[in-house]
């Protein structure tokens, strides 16, 4: 997992607890080490923001969310090694945990209790950092809804592993391929593995006539379908 190295300037401003301006003024004044993008954006290093943080005494509040589809992944301990990885994460970026959220569901259920959890932490703004493996064990589709939303209520949404860049069509086909798995669960084993089988044989097909590499619509551990 890659260690997030740097923040931008409002996300420095709300881990410290101060505005925009005062890490331009901190900036212009040399008071703050700050780089340059190649668009001019600032970037202020996490570090800096650690040992600011720890001289003031605060640490940024955080909320790690791990979930997986299936009952067997969890029973194989794909959600305890996922709470693992998060919470070394965590200690790394000189978080305190203060929530720790793990459930076994579909990522388009719209009534998980771990959610709702999540959603009552942030609207109470108890938090200021969530903290998730991969875009897709919050939710399915809408991930870029979600994290405005979250930013409306001061609270960053960090992804350990961002997904790879993927060409409209690859988008496209991934979606595809989780919709049929999650519908498809509704019907019994033997059926459901047939339809899914199928379906990710015609849209692979589909990827390799337009010379498109093929989605990764698996599980990163166990190479099971994702929901």
């Amino acid at each position: 997992m890659k260690k997030k190295e740097f923040l931008s300037a409002g996300e420095a401003a709300r881990a410290l607890g101060v505005s925009v301006k005062t890490i331009q003024r901190w900036d212009k004044a040399g008071l703050l080490p700050v780089i340059r993008t190649v668009t001019n954006q600032r970037r202020i290093p996490v570090d800096t923001v650690h040992q600011m943080l720890k001289a003031q005494g605060k640490s940024l509040r955080c909320a790690i969310y791990a979930r997986v589809s299936s009952s067997k992944q969890e029973h194989e301990g794909n959600l305890t090694r996922q709470v693992e990885r998060l919470q070394e994460v965590a200690k790394e970026r000189g978080y305190q945990v203060v929530a720790l959220i793990a459930e076994q569901a579909s990522g388009l259920n719209e009534k998980r209790e771990g959610m709702k959890r999540l959603l009552h932490l942030i609207d109470q703004q108890e938090i200021d950092v969530v903290l998730i493996e991969y875009p897709d064990r919050l939710v399915r589709f809408g991930f870029g809804y979600l994290e405005e939303a979250f930013r409306w209520k001061q609270v960053h949404l960090e992804v350990v592993e961002p997904p790879k860049v993927q060409t409209p069509t690859e988008e496209l086909v991934a979606d595809l391929l989780s919709i049929v798995t999650v519908f498809s669960g509704r019907l019994d084993g033997s059926r459901a593995k047939k339809i899914r089988s199928c379906v990710s044989q015609a849209l692979k097909d589909c990827l390799k006539a337009e010379g498109a590499k093929e989605p990764d619509g698996t599980n990163r551990e166990n190479n099971e379908t994702l929901a």
